[in-house]
């Protein structure tokens, strides 16, 4: 790949160094987007003893972008995973980078681990090609990771860590029949210092941006929501190490914020009135509807382009996911934002959501109209007309989710109620529509709620076949992972993975969202349900 402008990068000598590949299996714009992947390479590159060199999926010779040394120079290989769909990559990288991909056929050679948050979704599909999977947080994983890869500590000696060669045995049905072994991840209780990268390029998704964290997780117990299952519990940092970050970000910078969606929103103001008065540029990832205030929205007034997700269509479906919006609360928000001089609101909705009608689909039409009424009225005084962009996804169920006992909708059923919408929504001036394409939502909702026998699949795709050439190759029929709803009691592959969340929880909120039945959020401390807060 060609050499991208940065500022900030870390380049060391090796010598008397332990080097390590940290590998993002996508391109670099959406690998050097993701903070948390650069959040480790700040963490490994903070100890002297370790050259942490970054790689990324690319066309031509695979060379780490510091040194332009190839993959196999490295004893260790370190993929931060995601997204399901790179598990393909992962097998394409190491190919690539001339080592063997399949773990039991190689001899010698760097050691491969997979961390993020698609391997502690599932790590099962990644067995067949891993030695191990880091399954928790860098700050959490710390110093016994460092020693690890100095040899000072054994690997099975690390809180978090998998060892890909545990056994997986299923029935003459082809169900998991037990669960050999359970992981706990790890995750940070405090930070010492703040989660913050000051790496710039102009290649990502946050182009020049300084990116921070202001907090990990969400509290707000969305069903279909994997990240806000993964991350509990929600922990909101403290304002004092925030502002610890804010002394090292240079006057008019652009910085962005990330992890709104369950901080005090006095914190936040509090953070984003500091960088003002240093004319920042500030940026937000996705906005919680219900929060926006008006002393809020006054900082967005140099952003142009603002986002929130109502992801369904309808009252009744909210109530089935758990989202916990109005429709006011909706038009409420748009409304802010466009009296803040927004000039492009995005909107996220998903179709084949479970219980999801004619009436859900209607009902995102319904309030698309109405939300372009409201910011009409706002904008259109003003001598400007707001744009909207909707973004319509497959439903994918994931693992750890009250979901995770739903089927996918199908390929078939969702190609046919997005073409319903985009002939409906493309009938509303001033407002574009995209989507997702279902047979990949397919591929991932395989990949998601799969195991080990998935390896043939990835093997084909890796090596170039067709979607429908390397399903022929699978040793089971994949409708019976994708498009089965799972019974009560039946064992997943990923229950491997211990979050601390009882399943006796994640039962009860299905029953729920079949019901349409609201449940409350996070109470930090005060409740027991989920069974993280102890």
């Amino acid at each position: 790949m060609h050499q991208p402008e940065e500022k900030g990068l870390i380049r060391k000598r090796w010598r008397g160094r332990v080097p390590v590949a940290l590998v993002f299996p996508n391109v670099y714009h959406v690998g050097m987007s993701n903070l948390g992947f650069r959040l480790v390479y700040h963490f490994l590159n903070s100890f002297e003893e370790i050259v942490c060199e970054r790689f990324f999926l690319a066309e031509g010779p695979l060379r780490s972008l510091e040194s332009q040394r190839p993959l196999g120079d490295f004893p260790f290989v370190l993929f931060s995973v995601s997204f399901e769909s790179d598990f393909v990559n992962v097998v394409k990288i190491l190919t690539q980078g001339g080592i063997e991909p399949q773990r039991v056929q190689r001899e010698g050679g760097p050691k491969i681990l997979a961390g993020g948050i698609a391997s502690w979704l599932n790590p099962d599909p990644l067995t067949p090609f891993v030695d191990g999977f880091l399954l928790g947080e860098i700050e959490a994983l710390g110093l016994p990771l460092v020693e690890a890869l100095c040899g000072e500590r054994r690997w099975e000696e690390i809180p978090g860590f998998l060892p890909a060669d545990y056994p997986l045995f299923f029935d003459d049905q082809g169900l998991v029949q037990e669960i050999p072994l359970r992981v706990k991840r790890v995750i940070a209780e405090e930070l010492k210092r703040p989660p913050f990268s000051d790496l710039l390029t102009p290649e990502t998704e946050f182009s020049e941006t300084y990116l921070l964290e202001v907090g990990r997780g969400c509290g707000r117990g969305c069903r279909f929501c994997a990240a806000g299952m993964l991350y509990r519990p929600p922990r909101p940092w403290p304002e004092e190490i925030l502002r610890q970050a804010l002394e090292r970000i240079p006057p008019k910078s652009k910085v962005g914020l990330v992890g709104l969606e369950f901080s005090a929103q006095e914190t936040i103001e509090h953070l984003a009135e500091a960088l003002l008065r240093k004319d920042c540029l500030l940026t937000f990832s996705s906005l919680r509807a219900d929060c926006l205030t008006p002393s809020f929205v006054k900082l967005l007034s140099r952003q142009r382009t603002a986002t929130i997700a109502p992801e369904a269509g309808t009252e009744r479906l909210r109530k089935v996911i758990n989202k916990g919006l109005s429709e006011e609360e909706i038009l409420r928000a748009a409304e802010l934002l466009a009296s803040a001089g927004v000039r492009v609101l995005k909107l996220y909705f998903m179709i084949g959501l479970p219980t999801e009608t004619e009436e859900d689909l209607e009902g995102i039409v319904r309030l698309v109209k109405k939300i372009k009424h409201t910011v009409d009225k706002v904008t259109k005084p003003k001598g400007h007309v707001l744009e909207l962009r909707l973004s319509v996804a497959s439903f994918v169920p994931k693992p750890h989710t009250p979901f995770q006992w739903a089927p996918f909708a199908g390929v078939q059923t969702l190609k046919k109620r997005l073409r319903w919408l985009q002939k409906k929504i493309g009938r509303i001036p001033n407002t574009k529509l995209t989507t997702d394409l279902p047979k990949w939502a397919y591929l991932q909702a395989l990949l998601a709620r799969g195991d080990r026998r998935l390896k043939t699949l990835l093997l084909a795709l890796a090596q170039g076949a067709s979607l429908r050439q390397a399903l022929v190759k699978l040793p089971l029929n994949p409708d019976f992972l994708v498009q089965r709803q799972r019974e009560p009691d039946e064992v997943f592959p990923w229950e491997v993975v211990n979050l601390g969340i009882k399943r006796e929880f994640l039962w009860q909120e299905w029953e729920n969202s079949q019901k349409a039945r609201s449940s409350p959020g996070c109470l930090l401390g005060q409740c027991r349900r989920c069974g993280v807060c102890r």
